[in-house]
């Protein structure tokens, strides 16, 4: 019987893949050469296209004034 496999999200499933492909060593995938690999890109566990969001001084001052909230509810 084949053994259940952990649920991964997509990029730490392309990770895995990439430590399992440089026989598990990360300096192996830091210095992959197969650039033509279509994992290649996300060969770190992140998504080297996806901006990071800025937020204005107004939106932080909000989402500290929701997580205090909610540090008080429990």
């Amino acid at each position: 019987m084949a053994k259940k496999s952990k649920k991964q999200n997509p990029l730490r499933a392309i990770r895995q893949q990439c430590l399992d492909c440089c026989g598990g060593s990360t300096k192996e995938v830091r210095s992959c050469t197969g650039k033509d690999c279509s994992l290649y890109p996300y060969r770190f566990g992140k998504n080297p296209y996806r901006k990071k969001k800025v937020l204005t001084e107004e939106q932080k001052k909000e989402i500290n004034k929701i997580l205090k909230g909610t540090k008080n509810e429990n």
